[in-house]
């Protein structure tokens, strides 16, 4: 491994904080930053209850690599902006995005307060996505690894943070990281990744919500303008879901939309499934982007990005014209779009 194929885009004279979540990546890029700052501040988001493990974990790691490190108790503040938003939005039928939303409004704000607190410099992070500049602005562009790019989820990030953020893995693939880490040692080489939604370990998201939604909305599937059921509660299913609707049917069915106010839950067949037209709110764009310009754009993370045009409107709202009919567009899910493989933009579906 030669350390210096690895751009941090920091001077060696700096003073950086490197965001440790006790897992292969962050304690890798801990490593990086070490080797490539004066100062290097190892600094763990405590979030939620169910962490512990990952705590020693980061702990240890910079123990190993003799650097500062402490735990930043942030759960209130979580559990306000991103827990309780998620249950929030599943009572009222729609589909969240949990961790574009942590990015946007947790993460990244949380640990911008971190790195002002101790006058340091830059942030550091295990994300797989690349810092590039576009017009003097920076922008976030894709990882290398296709599998790993993390890009989608940081589509909200505000342009205000971006300066600040460095992302040394991008470049790389995961594989080839977890090879680097046992090459020096890391205590946590081969420790598995991490799920998805952080807080919901050890349960899927239907248990979770249980645990919180004493009343449910429970309505009627309704297909083709009758009813063919009863749904268990609209918390239950999401747009584009198929599986667990127990609806005997002749072809396959979808769920088409939900009323949270009547708590029914439309179903529709595969070729009515698809929108063109995607309308966002709580958009953020890069300040080089036009007001109508031509793109690429997925609506769910495992989606691969299709051409578009995208309007930029009033109110940080946006509406995306596809070529092609886009599966199950969901009310509540990040729409990223590219130029590209730079994130030039990112919203919610309304």
């Amino acid at each position: 491994m030669n350390i210096s194929s690895f751009d941090l885009n920091i001077s060696s004279e700096e003073k950086v904080i490197v965001a440790m979540s006790g897992g292969v990546d962050s304690s890798f890029t801990a490593y990086l930053a070490k080797h490539s700052a004066k100062e290097v501040i190892g600094v763990t988001l405590k979030m939620f209850d169910n962490e512990d493990a990952n705590y020693d974990d980061a702990k240890r790691v910079a123990e190993e690599l003799g650097i500062k490190w402490y735990l930043a108790d942030y759960s209130k503040e979580f559990n306000e902006y991103i827990i309780s938003y998620f249950i929030r939005e599943y009572k009222y039928g729609r589909t969240p995005n949990p961790c574009s939303r942590c990015n946007k409004l947790a993460k990244t704000v949380f640990l911008h307060n971190e790195m002002v607190k101790n006058n340091a410099t830059k942030i550091i992070t295990g994300h797989y996505a690349v810092m590039k500049e576009l017009d003097g602005y920076p922008i976030i562009s894709k990882g290398l690894d296709k599998d790993k790019d993390q890009s989608y989820y940081l589509a909200l990030i505000e342009e205000e943070y971006l300066k600040y953020l460095r992302f040394p893995l991008g470049s790389f693939k995961k594989k080839d990281i977890r090879v680097f880490a046992k090459e020096i040692g890391l205590s946590v080489a081969e420790k598995k990744d991490s799920q998805d939604i952080c807080f919901i370990e050890g349960s899927n998201y239907r248990d979770f919500l249980a645990n919180y939604l004493k009343k449910v909305i429970t309505g009627n599937f309704i297909l083709n303008g009758e009813i063919v059921g009863q749904n268990k509660g609209i918390h239950n299913y999401t747009v584009g879901q198929r599986k667990g609707l127990d609806i005997s049917h002749s072809e396959p069915i979808y769920v088409k939309s939900i009323d949270s106010k009547t708590g029914d839950v439309y179903l529709t067949t595969k070729e009515d499934i698809g929108e063109e037209t995607v309308r966002l709110i709580e958009c953020n764009f890069h300040p080089a982007s036009k007001t109508i310009f031509n793109g690429l754009a997925k609506v769910r993370y495992r989606m691969t990005e299709e051409p578009c045009t995208v309007e930029k409107l009033p109110d940080n709202k946006a509406q995306i014209l596809f070529e092609n009919k886009q599966f199950a567009p969901a009310s509540g899910q990040t729409v990223a779009i590219y130029i590209d493989d730079m994130l030039i933009g990112g919203g919610v579906i309304e």
